[in-house]
């Protein structure tokens, strides 16, 4: 504006306009980009252009002949005065139309318009909506009073990675002055914990147009280390150019060091529990090798199949604890595996009766909790060996079903036999073995439903809900 201000006046108004040139200042006058007005040495307005009546939001008609030195706002009609006085007068600021209310932003130029003998005829007003302008530094002042007072270290660079600004979170965190890291690369904060490879990655993705995001470890000016989550982001101008990055950072080395703290809790805390299983798995041998040692003190067989079948329950819910031990995952079984090792089990303790017997496996791939998996261990074990037992004194090459499936977190259990037929007045609930009733017990424990199908030998069916069980597994005894 001030450039056009300068050739309008020396062109058009440093003299009085002549008459051979007033039809091209007239089409000046009428095109400029900024409103221009005119006002005679009594301060009458006698002339606008439409750029100024579009600032004002007015008319023509309206504006015409209302003097200027009269005007509500005293700062324009004193710039108005100076400009009839041989002086430049001027304006900057939001400025209320008296025709018709509307408020604008503006900056204005009023100019005397002089003759070649130095009388002031009046004088010319050249007005610029600064509306634009005053939104964007409206907009910028937002951004900068946010930046200064966020609590997140935030630089600015150029384009060649030269800081231009740093908040004063950042000042805070690292020690530096900002007088001291203008025009300094972010090398001064390299701690040297990052590889070659790391920085290469790194520019090579904001190079690219894309933010770079991730974890860091930093250096203050005092050589103090701090984790930092850090946000690179390109700045690209309209024309896609990068013109410079903004880095926004927050300090994590509080949460780094209490994740550190926590995994080598947890990890303590694993070895703890892996030596837990072990010696109790370990003790529950030593148990099952003295009711061994019972069995060579007695000639009973109830007696001795009654520690025979002590030895593979204790073995079972041993096994459960093997399993873990030997695991990553020290609350959770797999079934299947543990299915398949407790069937041996069963198999060398109690197939030398019924070397013929077959054993077939259909167990899917679920993981299930300790306190689930012992009540459930032991409820396999009995309804196993309850079919070895009982199911095949008629024809003793028989077989034995074991099926096991998740489905919506239900574990569904089947453990059925093709041995002899069962009474048709069979009733589990007045079933006074302990096997059986062990079962029963271990099904409550479990909130399960167990059901039977006695047609075709003998089918149990066991239904429960898939839960992360808290307490101790040995409530299930």
């Amino acid at each position: 504006m001030n450039e056009f201000l300068h050739l309008f006046l020396q062109h058009n108004f440093c003299t009085y306009m002549s008459s051979t040139v007033e039809s091209t200042y007239r089409l000046i006058f009428e095109n400029a980009p900024i409103g221009i007005v005119h006002f005679d040495k009594k301060g009458i307005l006698t002339a606008c252009n439409q750029q100024f009546v579009e600032i004002l939001g007015s008319s023509m008609d309206k504006l015409i002949g209302i003097d200027m030195t009269k005007l509500p706002d005293k700062k324009v009609s004193e710039s108005v005065m100076m400009a009839l006085n041989g002086e430049k007068g001027f304006y900057d600021g939001h400025y209320k139309s008296i025709t018709s209310g509307k408020m604008t932003p503006v900056k204005v130029i009023f100019a005397p318009i002089q003759t070649e003998g130095g009388t002031i005829n009046g004088g010319v007003g050249l007005v610029e909506d600064i509306s634009e302008q005053v939104n964007l530094n409206r907009a910028l002042t937002k951004f900068r009073l946010g930046i200064d007072r966020s609590s997140n270290p935030i630089y600015i660079t150029d384009q060649d990675g030269y800081i231009q600004y740093a908040n004063p979170a950042f000042e805070v965190q690292y020690g530096f002055s900002v007088d001291e890291v203008i025009g300094k690369t972010p090398r001064i904060l390299k701690s040297g914990k990052q590889s070659d490879v790391f920085y290469e990655s790194f520019w090579d993705t904001i190079l690219s147009g894309e933010s770079a995001e991730g974890q860091i470890v930093n250096k203050t000016k005092e050589g103090d280390l701090v984790n930092v989550h850090y946000s690179t982001n390109p700045i690209i101008d309209d024309e896609g150019h990068h013109i410079g990055y903004i880095a926004i950072q927050d300090n994590i080395t509080d949460r780094v060091e209490m994740e550190a703290k926590i995994r080598q809790s947890l990890k303590e805390k694993n070895v703890m529990l892996a030596e837990i299983h072990h010696r109790v798995k370990n003790n529950l041998a030593i148990v099952s090798g003295l009711l061994e040692l019972e069995t060579h003190d007695s000639d009973d067989e109830q007696t001795i199949d009654f520690i025979r079948k002590s030895q593979t329950r204790i073995k079972s819910m041993a096994i459960v604890h093997e399993k873990l031990y030997k695991s990553n995952n020290l609350s959770n079984v797999n079934l299947r595996e543990y299915v398949e090792e407790l069937t041996d089990t069963i198999r060398t303790n109690w197939t030398d009766k019924k070397s013929s017997l077959k054993f077939i496996l259909d167990i899917d791939e679920v993981d299930i909790n300790i306190n689930q998996a012992i009540p459930l261990s032991l409820i396999i074990h009995e309804l196993i060996t309850n079919a070895i037992k009982h199911a095949f004194d008629s024809h003793p090459k028989g077989q034995v079903d074991v099926k096991i499936n998740e489905s919506s977190s239900q574990i569904n259990l089947r453990v059925s036999d093709n041995g002899d037929n069962v009474p048709l007045d069979f009733d589990l609930n007045s079933y006074q073995k302990l096997g059986l009733s062990l079962v029963q017990i271990l099904t409550k424990q479990l909130n399960g439903i167990l059901e039977y199908d006695i047609s075709g030998g003998l089918t149990f069916r066991l239904t429960f809900e898939k839960k992360n069980s808290k307490g101790s597994s040995g409530n299930c005894l």
